[in-house]
């Protein structure tokens, strides 16, 4: 979801702080140096490293090389997504599946030994048998939705949380939150491991990772607070400023570590993957559901005259395009939603205060089409290709009683094709969405 991005020490958004609610908060800004002298543990790993019997030269064996390469009988480069020996000769290259790494042997020699950056705890936070739950159920359902078929890439950064404690504070939070809209009584326990998180990644977030698995870290964290944030009825503005603050967390922590297991995690990887996943032929829609984009049109065609700051403004037009983009293809249109995030990502700390401002009733009703918007078309793209579009449902439904119960009288009339729309399709469940 990146843009072009500033260096890290350039950057006055990089000591990102959240305030208690997950917001991105600029106003704590603290920064320091990371130099510290080798400790003695550390020496003893050099010397023991220094010790050691210098291998063979020769043909190190690839576990991880594509198949032609071990057909071949070559050594393979690894590089993703096609590695050098393959385009050299023209060859398609394909991979075996990366064993996650919570299954990896015991015996790898790289899981044995401990990154010298890594916060060792001295006194190792106590979770419950609930907790346990709540991990379990992350890694099985509640992980976040996006990169799409992303399900390997979560399952490698779940085993960082035993050393970083927001990391797993939020991964808990998340988790307790899916289920609690599902039924389960578990919103005290989303709420006590969410300010956990955000205390703890407040602190972190004072001066740059120090290490590729750290900046990993914060982004899988600030990522979980934002998706938790999607399954609590008061979270629609949350769930956008914490986006943001991916952004900039993004941009700043991951942008130096290439090695980064986020490293595709841009708004042109993220529709490439799309356009690969869903193909590139367009995703026709059926006449019901072209007639329920006519809809949508309206609806935001009557919101213009309340849209008078230059966010607003950009933020309208660039929903109407992917409405109308999407009566072309909605497969295209799910591949520009980052394009239109961006909108939301690149606006100045003026112009996005008073947008997620839950008393501002304009931005209010133009966030509340989007959602709908992106739901239906996640809904038509993504669902008919039997993908997962994670628990939007049931946010967008909570999310618009919400603000359906707040507004003022004045701005009611505005509201009433979204309310007839959850009512109709998300409520009653008549179809129209999946044809």
């Amino acid at each position: 979801m990146d843009s072009e991005s500033p260096d890290v020490d350039q950057d006055p958004d990089h000591n990102q702080h959240l305030d208690a609610t997950g917001s991105p908060d600029s106003g704590h800004s603290t920064s320091s140096d990371a130099t510290a002298d080798t400790s003695p543990a550390e020496s003893a790993i050099v010397v023991a490293v220094r010790r050691r019997p210098i291998p063979r030269k020769g043909h190190t064996k690839s576990r991880r090389g594509c198949f032609n390469c071990k057909r071949r009988k070559v050594k393979c480069q690894e590089n993703r997504p096609e590695c050098s020996n393959c385009t050299r000769i023209g060859l398609g290259c394909e991979y075996p599946d990366a064993p996650s790494r919570l299954y990896v042997a015991a015996d790898s020699s790289l899981a044995a030994v401990p990154s010298p950056h890594a916060p060792l705890q001295s006194t190792p936070t106590l979770f419950t048998a609930s907790d346990m739950r709540f991990f379990h159920h992350f890694l099985v359902s509640a992980y976040p939705p996006l990169p799409i078929r992303g399900d390997d890439l979560w399952r490698e950064i779940a085993p960082l949380s035993h050393n970083y404690d927001y990391l797993m504070h939020a991964m808990l939070g998340l988790a307790a939150s899916h289920l609690g809209i599902y039924g389960v009584q578990s919103s005290s326990e989303a709420l006590t491991h969410r300010v956990k998180a955000i205390n703890l990644l407040n602190q972190a977030l004072g001066s740059p990772p120090r290490s590729t698995a750290e900046g990993d870290a914060q982004f899988a964290a600030m990522f979980a607070l934002a998706f938790q944030a999607s399954c609590m009825p008061d979270g629609m503005n949350e769930f956008i400023a914490m986006i943001k603050g991916c952004h900039v967390v993004g941009s700043t922590a991951l942008i130096t570590h290439p090695d980064s297991l986020f490293w595709s995690f841009t708004q042109e990887h993220y529709s490439d993957r799309i356009r690969l996943i869903l193909g590139l032929g367009p995703v026709g829609l059926t006449p019901e559901q072209d007639a329920l984009m006519d809809d949508f049109l309206d609806s935001l065609h009557a919101l213009a005259p309340l849209c008078t700051s230059p966010l607003e403004v950009r933020f309208l037009a660039s929903t109407e395009s992917l409405v109308k983009t999407t009566k072309i293809s909605a497969a295209e249109a799910v591949a520009q939603f980052p394009h239109h995030y961006a909108v939301i990502n690149n606006a100045t700390p003026e112009e996005f205060a008073p947008f997620v401002n839950p008393t501002h009733y304009p931005a209010q009703l133009l966030l509340i089409h989007f959602v709908l918007i992106e739901y239906a078309i996640g809904t038509f793209a993504l669902g008919a290709a039997g993908e997962r579009f994670a628990y939007r449902e049931k946010s967008c439904v909570a999310w618009m009683a919400k603000l359906e119960a707040d507004l003022p009288g004045e701005y009611r009339r505005y509201v009433e094709w979204p309310v007839e729309y959850v009512r109709r399709e998300l409520i009653g469940g008549r179809g129209v969405l999946v044809g």
